[in-house]
């Protein structure tokens, strides 16, 4: 997940129309690229510096593809910079196999358009014998109404009682207080004192023998669900 973030930069820097699954092929691409040299295809520092390490590969975009740049400063840069011509990618990936480099071409297009769809993707000639469409079939798009808890706005109560609800998913039965609506005393652990007090009435009527994993007194331990 960090790489595909981190490969999202062409679009946190360019910032094209909006947001397609062009750009999770873009990311995949780079990662593809990434696989292939065990380097970051892009390290840029900067936007500036990002847009030359972009450019000094793929060559300076065509008008028209800047043009689709919303960035006002990115699409200004591009336009002022000197013409470079594409690196070809049997020079940057040495001894790479051709259908490789075919693919990583496609996905590494500059403008959105011009880069496959990953059902055609799949189809591509480096994956004959390994895709099976009828297995990988394509979903329809998330829709928007699964994002809408990102246009609530949360107090900071809010976000207390959404992290004690949480907390509250690890202990059933604290939880079913606490939606019962019982004493808030209830949800309060012994203290460190009282905890080693019965560890040692323990270990006497037990004959030293070590507690029980779980410590007394505490009936749920938290776990990842």
């Amino acid at each position: 997940m960090f790489l595909q973030i981190c490969y999202l930069n062409l679009y946190l820097v360019l910032a094209f129309l909006q947001y397609t699954p062009a750009i999770d092929i873009w990311s995949i691409g780079c990662i593809f690229a990434e696989v292939l040299t065990g380097k970051p295809l892009f390290p840029g520092k900067s936007v500036v510096h990002q847009l030359d390490l972009m450019t000094d590969l793929l060559g300076t975009p065509s008008a028209d593809t800047i043009s689709g740049v919303r960035n006002e400063k990115a699409r200004k840069y591009l336009t002022s910079m000197r013409k470079k011509n594409p690196v070809p990618f049997t020079e940057k990936f040495p001894g790479a196999d051709p259908l490789v480099l075919r693919l990583l071409q496609r996905l590494l297009a500059f403008d959105p358009k011009d880069r496959p769809t990953a059902e055609e993707a799949l189809f591509d000639p480096y994956f004959k014998g390994l895709a099976k469409i009828e297995r990988e079939p394509s979903c329809r798009p998330i829709s928007n109404l699964e994002f809408e808890f990102e246009r609530r706005r949360l107090t900071k109560e809010d976000i207390k009682e959404l992290i004690f609800r949480e907390i509250l998913e690890y202990h059933p039965q604290l939880q079913k207080d606490y939606i019962a609506g019982n004493d808030g005393t209830n949800y309060l652990y012994p203290s460190a004192t009282g905890q080693f007090r019965r560890q040692f009435a323990y270990l006497e009527e037990n004959n030293g023998k070590s507690e029980p994993v779980i410590p007394l007194g505490r009936k749920h331990v938290s776990l990842p669900r």
